[in-house]
């Protein structure tokens, strides 16, 4: 009985110095591990960048910002980001000509011509301040349910400033006309 103890510990010394020998060639082959190629569409627009803290943050190629991130999470942040930075080109390009129909001056009732007009997000803030004084609305008319999904359907790239920023315009509305 005695021997088989002996034994035993024989073998488990052996055993524990071949498990400390596949750890260790377990971890230089962890540190060989090629890096995947980036699948998401965030990193055209994005730039990845390790901090002196070993974290990972990504940068947009546009606007400069940083975005601490985990590759575990995903890069739904960084996308929500793309779709709004306001330096992006592809926003801008938000801005070009469209069609609209326009009533024709001096013509008979019914006549309507075709024109270009460009979406511009500071003369639509500016024409809802001037709503919002002539139709004496109260400043929280814009954070109405029936108001946002009217905008959604109107004008889907209208981003609807909060009652602050439209008290805010009002007032500079109000100084401009003084």
């Amino acid at each position: 009985m005695a021997e088989n103890i002996q034994s035993d510990k024989m073998m488990g010394e052996s055993g524990a110095s071949n498990s400390n020998a596949i750890s260790q060639s377990e971890t230089t082959e962890s540190n060989i591990i090629k890096k995947r190629k980036k699948r998401s569409i965030v990193w055209d627009h994005f730039t990845e960048i390790i901090t002196s803290e070993g974290s990972t943050k990504a940068k947009c190629d546009y606007c400069f910002i940083e975005y601490y991130f985990k590759t575990k999470d995903g890069t739904s942040t960084l996308l929500s980001h793309m779709f709004k930075c306001p330096k992006r080109p592809a926003i801008v390009d938000k801005k070009q000509s469209n069609l609209g129909f326009q009533s024709v001056p001096g013509g008979c009732q019914g006549d309507i011509a075709v024109v270009t007009w460009k979406f511009d997000q500071e003369e639509c803030r500016k024409a809802l301040c001037r709503m919002v004084i002539v139709d004496e609305l109260p400043f929280s008319f814009v954070e109405k349910e029936g108001f946002r999904d009217f905008m959604k359907v109107a004008k889907p790239y209208f981003r609807i400033p909060s009652r602050s920023t439209v008290t805010r315009d009002c007032f500079d509305l109000f100084n401009e006309e003084k």
